[in-house]
């Protein structure tokens, strides 16, 4: 064999050994890559790489991860502010693309639209309620993708003007390419809109009370003035009307004086320790004469164990002959109204008044006979005005303020008004007055 052949063969041996070295690292090098790539992908510590250029790659690898696990960390920390922003609003919040699709919500949003529980992401509006009003939503706030800002709506839930949201939408750009969305921002306005319905209720309400005792009044003077002075039978007829109707007017005005400085503040209570005996006692001494001409018997019940009353004597005696003069009036003839007295513990108090700092009551009682109270009128009566038999109450000499009155006593003493009834069968009122606790003063001036 030539020299030539020695020197082509071992050249093809060197050739064949470096390209085997060559395969066998490459494959160590893919497998360890691929394993790598895996740890990458499933998010598990990653492997060490061999050393060379895979182990420079391993270590820019490294430095992208850890820059973008820091992006990440970022984000789902702006992602957990963000959903503790929107469940901390009083406002309800969705966020909505031009399909109706909800793409994020928060828990107040639930609430005021009786949203089913869950994960709302992705699923129509029109699947998690089907009102009409909400439709319409969508409907509106895609029309309204103009970059003048937001625009505002109100929808009506119940249909009587209970459960009214004023809606602002609000349309954005979630990026490029991406569907229009629109942020719909709930607002309750329910309360304000009662408050407004109350106050023309209230303007409408006074002017009508006015009107006619100052119409009756301006009236019967036009016809003494007329020449019926002339005549002194008719002219003491007339004179007795318009008194009448001066002493309603004067009714009204003081009424309406005793509840504004109530609501006000204004009235300052003179409390102190009050026996429910005592009070009752008064009460019928005022209304006696009353009961007695319209046939209705008063009784009263007072529990042994019954405490003082921490109470101004004057204010609660007002309400409690408002209390008993209106069960009086609405009771038939051969009626009974019944004043009880008992103590009621914290746990016993109706649930507006149930709190952990709430005092021990006496609860004082007005059970009547009476022809009771419709079951949709019961929330209204204590508003200012409301009557339920409007020409009755007006017969009867009432000013429609009675209740209103009665219940911001109560309030003012930190107790309560409750109201209970059964068309046909008798109205019970219960009014609760805190008890009397001795005070150190009282030791101090005892001593």
């Amino acid at each position: 064999m030539t020299a030539l052949a020695w020197g082509l063969a071992a050249a093809w041996l060197l050739t064949l050994a470096v390209c085997a070295a060559w395969y066998r690292r490459w494959r160590r090098d893919t497998r360890a890559l691929r394993g790598f790539t895996a740890a990458v992908v499933d998010e598990q510590p990653l492997p060490d790489l061999p050393d060379g250029p895979l182990g420079e790659v391993q270590a820019a690898v490294r430095r992208a991860l850890a820059h973008q696990q820091q992006k990440l960390e970022a984000a789902l920390a702006e992602q957990r502010r963000l959903e503790k922003v929107l469940g901390g609003m009083v406002e309800g919040v969705l966020v909505i693309d031009d399909a109706g699709t909800v793409l994020l919500s928060n828990r107040r949003a639930e609430e005021l639209l009786d949203l089913p529980a869950g994960q709302h992401s992705g699923r129509p509006l029109i699947e998690l309620n089907r009102h009409p009003d909400l439709q319409r939503l969508v409907r509106w706030a895609v029309s309204e993708r103009r970059p003048g800002g937001p625009a505002a709506l109100e929808i009506d839930l119940d249909g009587v003007g209970s459960h009214v949201l004023e809606v602002t939408a609000t349309p954005f750009a979630a990026g490029p390419g991406t569907r229009p969305t629109f942020i719909l921002v709930f607002h309750d306005v329910s309360p304000m809109k009662r408050l407004e319905r109350m106050r023309r209720d209230f303007v409408a309400n006074v002017s009508h009370e006015l009107r006619t005792p100052l119409a009756a009044i301006a009236g019967y003077t036009e016809t003494l003035l007329d020449g019926a002075l002339d005549d002194p039978e008719r002219a003491r007829h007339f004179l007795g009307i318009i008194d009448r109707h001066t002493e309603r007017l004067g009714r009204l005005v003081n009424d309406l004086l005793t509840l504004s400085d109530l609501e006000l503040g204004r009235a300052a209570l003179r409390k102190g320790a009050v026996s429910a005996s005592e009070i009752v006692d008064s009460t019928f001494e005022v209304v006696q004469g009353k009961a007695t001409q319209g046939g209705v018997t008063l009784r009263m019940d007072i529990a042994p164990d019954t405490p003082l009353l921490d109470a101004d004597q004057d204010r609660l005696e007002q309400a409690l002959v408002n209390l008993v003069d209106n069960a009086i009036k609405y009771t038939p003839r051969g009626g009974r109204v019944t004043v009880r007295a008992r103590p009621l513990e914290a746990d016993a108090l109706p649930e507006p008044l149930r709190r952990p700092e709430a005092p021990r009551c006496v609860e004082l009682r007005v059970e009547d006979t009476g022809v009771g109270v419709p079951p949709e009128d019961l929330p209204r009566l204590t508003e200012r005005f409301y009557r339920v038999d409007k020409a009755r109450s007006r017969e009867l000499g009432g000013t429609g303020l009675g209740l209103a009155i009665v219940k911001h006593i109560a309030q003012a003493h930190g107790g309560g008004l409750d109201i209970t009834s059964t068309l046909g069968r008798g109205t019970t009122v219960r009014l609760l007055i805190p008890i009397y606790e001795t005070r150190r003063e009282d030791l101090a001036r005892s001593a």
